[in-house]
């Protein structure tokens, strides 16, 4: 690394700016949207910030100082010709990073002044980049889905430094927008590949209108899930509440998770929740593109940030499990995983057993802890009916409802054991009735895992459009180690079509095709496309 940033500094120009896609080619800066200048800073900043943290080394973070002196110089008050930039805000996050590492004020201010001069300034793109509509004032979530879920995550950091509570109330309100609009079943973010926002702006990658959720064509970039992960992750800080760690697992496990193949070489840039199983040539209206459906073809430069944010996403996968507060030790996300820290002005090691989330027993064992009482917070999953807590083997008498936090608070000793149990059944989901696209339709979750059906889990000649699912079926969960890795599926007896009776016809009366028995498997959705081309579909019609 040490090599590398010394590299990183040599293409850094005296003034501080680094952007070396510009540096090379000898263009002017900031006259291009689209080149992302303060985009490359502002992962910068982030990455200088957590060396200098882990290491000790100032080499890189004096780099970071110079990139955010030439940024506070530059655009706290900016030329009407650059009110607009940057296309994608990740230098909030990593200004506001900056002010953490350094204490230095200016950093803070210069993040706040992007956030107050988003949308306040008539011209830019509009919608795309939120540029239209000041972010205190926005009642509706729009436009590119990295470049929203980046400003909200760095207005979210600008909370919890500055304490603004109109940034809050702002946040709040956009959350439950996407939440209840916007967003797919599987987390996914961005539901209109290429149109207009209700402001007539265009847009792209963008969140779409109401209820706006096509599974086919549904973008959703594994860079805009792991935005939203890193949003929500904000969002759990400043609030404790488990709405926040549950929509980060959801989005991990069913639309980040999805965007990298099993064996770790390729990846999706869009995490549809329905395939047609064809190359993009053959479907030149259908897009997005699916990376895995076109073997042998290198990624495009073009695409590479999906695969580097899921390289840094899972790399400190670890830093979100727990938390601490004043009071209390909080577990966030479930995984198989020690811990060793401070809490209580003492010392604190735990150590977390479970085979989650294919079960829901998860085990919590105290190594060691401070002599002082604290409480132990651990999140009940909002999808979690009838969770069990026990301490040492005793039920532990707190509040389990869903999506909350049971609080047990005592004195802590060596070999005290915590047993949460979360039942997961198999759970139908069905669609707002204004969604269009899951009309009719249902689909399948278990525990935080949603399923889906694809091709080559059914008899030749059974097409994925084919199956019809009873409203009275019972899909039965079996772990096979043998299958994708080692996974959970789904199985139970559907029904469909017989294809043959519409040989030659494409419409005909209701009630004159007989339906069929047809066994069924589902996989988890994250786990498609790792067997070749074919169809896929999270939503099944009903018979």
């Amino acid at each position: 690394m040490d090599e590398i940033i010394a590299i990183i500094g040599m293409a850094q120009e005296d003034d501080g700016y680094v952007a070396s896609q510009i540096t090379v080619r000898g263009w002017e800066r900031f006259t291009e949207l689209i080149h992302h200048e303060l985009y490359v800073m502002g992962h910068l900043l982030t990455a200088a910030c957590r060396h200098h943290r882990v290491t000790g080394k100032t080499n890189f973070v004096e780099i970071a100082r110079r990139v955010g002196d030439f940024v506070h110089a530059n655009f706290m008050q900016v030329r009407p010709e650059h009110a607009h930039v940057p296309l994608n805000p990740s230098i909030i996050m990593g200004l506001v990073d900056l002010y953490r590492t350094t204490g230095e004020g200016r950093y803070l201010a210069a993040a706040n002044a992007f956030i107050d001069r988003r949308g306040t300034v008539p011209g830019g793109i509009g919608d795309q980049n939120q540029d239209r509509v000041p972010l205190r004032e926005e009642t509706r979530v729009v436009g590119h889905a990295v470049f929203y879920t980046y400003l909200f995550a760095g207005a979210a950091d600008a909370y919890l430094e500055g304490g603004d509570p109109t940034l809050l109330e702002s946040l709040n309100r956009l959350w439950d927008d996407l939440t209840s609009k916007r967003m797919y079943l599987s987390g996914g973010t961005c539901g209109l590949h290429l149109g207009k926002s209700f402001r007539d702006d265009p847009v792209i990658e963008a969140a779409g209108p109401d209820y706006f959720l096509p599974n086919d064509t549904a973008y959703n970039e594994t860079c805009g899930q792991v935005g939203s992960f890193m949003w929500n992750w904000r969002m759990l800080q400043i609030t404790g509440e488990a709405r926040f760690a549950d929509l980060m697992e959801i989005t991990l496990y069913n639309s980040i998770l999805s965007g990298i193949s099993l064996d770790g070489d390729l990846w999706n840039y869009a995490n549809p929740l329905r395939s047609y199983g064809k190359p993009h040539d053959e479907l030149p209206l259908r897009k997005p593109r699916n990376r895995r459906h076109l073997p042998g073809q290198p990624p495009r430069r073009a695409d590479v940030c999906c695969p580097s944010n899921l390289l840094r996403t899972f790399a400190e996968l670890h830093g979100y499990l727990y938390g601490i507060s004043a009071d209390a030790f909080w577990v966030h996300h479930y995984g198989a995983s020690r811990f060793e820290g401070e809490i209580a002005g003492g010392a604190l090691k735990l150590e977390q057993q479970t085979g989650y989330p294919w079960d829901g027993d998860v085990v919590l064992r105290i190594d060691e802890a401070p002599e002082q009482s604290f409480a132990l917070a651990v999140r009940v999953p909002g999808w979690a009916e009838g969770a069990m807590l026990t301490v040492n083997g005793e039920d532990a008498g707190v509040d389990l409802a869903p999506g909350s936090y049971a609080r047990v608070e005592r004195t802590w000793s060596a070999g005290d054991e915590v047993r949460l149990t979360l039942p997961m059944p198999v759970r139908m989901m069905e669609g707002h009735p204004r969604i269009d696209a899951t009309q009719g339709r249902v689909a399948f979750m278990r525990g935080p895992l949603l399923y889906c059906i694809e091709w080559p889990d059914l008899p030749e000649g059974v097409a994925v459009p084919d199956v019809r699912i009873p409203s009275d079926i019972q899909l039965a969960a079996r772990h096979d180690p043998d299958l994708l890795g080692g996974v959970t599926v789904l199985e139970g007896e559907a029904l469909r079509v017989d294809a043959e009776q519409w040989s030659g016809v494409a419409f005909r009366p209701m009630g004159s095709s007989e339906l069929v028995p047809q066994s069924i498997r589902l996989i988890p959705a994250y786990s498609w496309a790792n067997r070749g081309m074919g169809e896929m579909s999270a939503w099944l019609p009903l018979a």
